[in-house]
């Protein structure tokens, strides 16, 4: 009996992709289905065998774990290169870019909010 290895809903595509080329490589016997015209089926990608099924969750369980670390490299790199540090890192990056950006929003908003703030 079929037995779920992987359920594609809300997973992204290049993960999708490198889960069927894993199955491929270790010769997985698997077929895929697809969510369908009314949106009540399941998109996953089963295996035939059922007596391979710990062989093969095991294999993509060790994927998974690699595709996690490497996710948390990924974001600590970015936090080390001060890319997500806010406003101040745009300041003294570029202090007149800065200075005209909150100057054109100050004079934004106050067109905007000008009719409602002078009602009297």
């Amino acid at each position: 009996m079929p037995k779920l290895l992987f359920n594609m809903h809300g997973a992204p595509d290049d993960e999708i992709q490198e889960v069927r080329e894993l199955c491929e490589e270790h010769e997985f016997p698997v077929y895929e289905t697809e969510v369908g015209r009314w949106g009540i089926g399941l998109a996953a990608i089963w295996l035939r065998e059922e007596d391979k099924y710990e062989e093969a969750k095991a294999v993509l369980d060790e994927y998974q774990k690699n595709r996690y670390e490497n996710a948390q490299k990924d974001r600590q790199k970015m936090q080390s290169l001060s890319l997500s540090e806010g406003l101040y890192v745009k300041f003294k990056q570029d202090p007149n870019q800065f200075i005209l950006s909150l100057i054109s929003i100050i004079i934004i908003l106050g067109l905007t909010l000008y009719p409602f703030l002078n009602l009297s």
